[in-house]
């Protein structure tokens, strides 16, 4: 596998668009669904795309919100690559944790990416910066 793609984008972006709806606030019970539309950039600052997403917050326990991450990333002219992610945090909070590489499969690709495998790894940074490789497998 080698690297074939790198973008960063930055939650904090001016010209991202959020939207959560609180499905359920029970002492027992929490979902939140959020969806996302933030800009990619390339490494000379250009902006090549976008990242949308569809997320998930849900009470496992106390103090235990499993997080699901649907992201697609939208490549202008050249197609999307999607993939998702999971893992627990302590708060009801769709931020990655800041500091820990999030790594996992390629799920879906279209146009010039069609039939592309692989994987993705994004790493958060504490200013709301992430910094994104795609690696795709040799077909």
């Amino acid at each position: 596998m080698s690297v074939q793609l790198a973008f960063t984008f930055n939650v904090n972006d001016p010209k991202a668009k959020k939207t959560t709806a609180i499905v359920v606030n029970t002492p027992d019970n929490y979902v939140a669904h959020s969806f996302l539309q933030i800009p990619i950039y390339d490494n000379n600052n250009n902006q090549i795309g976008y990242k949308v997403a569809d997320d998930y917050v849900q009470l496992l326990a106390t103090n235990e919100y499993l997080v699901r991450i649907n992201s697609t990333y939208v490549i202008e002219g050249q197609g999307t690559i999607s993939w998702q992610y999971s893992f627990v945090n302590s708060t009801p909070s769709f931020l990655y944790p800041v500091g820990v590489l999030a790594s996992s499969n390629i799920t879906s690709t279209t146009g010039n990416y069609l039939g592309k495998t692989g994987a993705v790894s994004l790493y958060p940074n504490a200013d709301g910066s992430r910094n994104v490789l795609i690696g795709f497998n040799y077909n």
